[in-house]
């Protein structure tokens, strides 16, 4: 017998499957793309931080003397041992290994090339001594001109250059004692640390694809399920209070039709459980009414009661009327003269045990 028609479950998968690869594809690009340029802006960011901060800090009277050094060839050894440049450098230094910068350096147009490097805080063998002259990309050049012209802070794109790679580069002004901008503090970032923090984002956005897959197969299944589950659920609570238990049933996300049908048999359950809680309340009022009359029945009417009585003085305990609780505390008050008689020891502390409340105690002395 051929099958009646393609099941609607697998309808559902082959809809939302093609769907959900493509939803995972362009989120995954979307995510990459924003992390990606999210990175730049924090490079660059850090970058024009770190070179503001270090033309700040550079002591205008120290990196005058120091560029008059640089420009006159005055030995590297000798001029990077004197305090000037030490003091200035060594902050640096720390700046750049702790923000994990490739190089930070203060640099001055000018010379046989583009510019002169002064301070640099570059270790080993990428080190540039005082004096030391390079050459800059035509893009570069021009905005260290302006910067040193307006005073604005300088941001490269990632460019090529021939001595260091590829780097991303930021300059802020440094200015001499006059107030001139005589120079400019450069930082720059390799690309190899970008491109490590960019295959991060690329795992994050792999990891994103893989989730919004699982997100959205699960999402396809509760679909496909929506259905067959309230009725199933709506089944299995009609034979539970058909079987004694009146618990209404669970309010869960179910079509409309359903959701009416499980309304009716939730007031149906609440009808019933109204009821059987008044019946069990009659029953219980009916208990309690019938068990009050024979204990009052079987209990003597409430009378007063000598607990104590030793020839100086009576305790004597009087009922406050002839209820079931006068006559309970009776009874509780003649096992306690009885308690007494036997132990005279225990009469002593009657106060502490005669603690009556529905009659009072009264001490009488002889």
């Amino acid at each position: 017998m051929p099958p009646d028609g393609t099941p609607i479950k697998t309808l559902l998968w082959r809809t939302f499957t093609p769907a959900i690869l493509v939803l995972a594809v362009v989120l995954g690009a979307l995510v990459y793309n924003r992390l990606y340029d999210t990175i730049l802006d924090g490079f660059s960011r850090k970058l024009v931080t770190t070179s503001a901060i270090a033309g700040a800090l550079i002591d205008p009277a120290d990196h005058d003397f120091l560029i008059r050094a640089a420009q006159v060839r005055a030995p590297a050894e000798a001029v990077e041992a004197m305090p000037q440049y030490r003091r200035n450098v060594e902050p640096m230094r720390r700046v750049r290994r702790e923000l994990g910068l490739t190089y930070l350096y203060s640099q001055v147009l000018g010379g046989p090339k583009d510019v002169i490097y002064v301070l640099d805080a570059t270790e080993g063998e990428e080190h540039s001594t005082i004096g030391s002259e390079d050459e800059l990309t035509p893009e570069t050049r021009i905005g260290l001109r302006r910067t040193i012209a307006d005073g604005t802070i300088y941001v490269s794109p990632i460019e090529f250059q021939e001595q260091w790679g590829l780097l991303k580069t930021a300059a802020a002004p440094i200015r001499a004692q006059d107030g001139r901008i005589v120079a400019t503090a450069g930082a720059d970032v390799n690309i190899s640390v970008i491109e490590v923090a960019t295959q991060n984002a690329l795992f994050a956005s792999a990891l994103i694809g893989v989730a919004s897959l699982i997100a959205s197969a699960l999402v396809t299944l509760l679909i496909v399920r929506w259905v067959a589950r309230p009725i199933e659920g709506l089944k299995a609570d009609a034979l539970r209070i058909a079987a004694g238990d009146r618990a209404p049933p669970a309010v869960v996300a179910a079509p409309r039709e359903v959701a009416r049908l499980r309304e009716a048999l939730a007031e149906l359950a609440t009808h019933l459980m109204a009821a059987m809680r008044e019946a069990w309340s009659d029953t219980l009022a009916l208990d309690r009414a019938r068990n009050a009359a024979r204990l009052e029945a079987a209990l003597p009417a409430a009378k007063p009661v000598t607990l104590v009585a030793d020839g100086k003085h009576r305790v004597v305990w009087t009922p406050a009327g002839d209820t079931l609780e006068a006559r309970l505390e009776h009874r509780a008050m003649t096992l306690l003269a009885e308690r007494f008689a036997a132990q005279p020891r225990l009469a002593a502390a009657w106060r502490d045990l005669a603690n009556p409340a529905y009659g009072a105690v009264q001490e009488v002395r002889a």
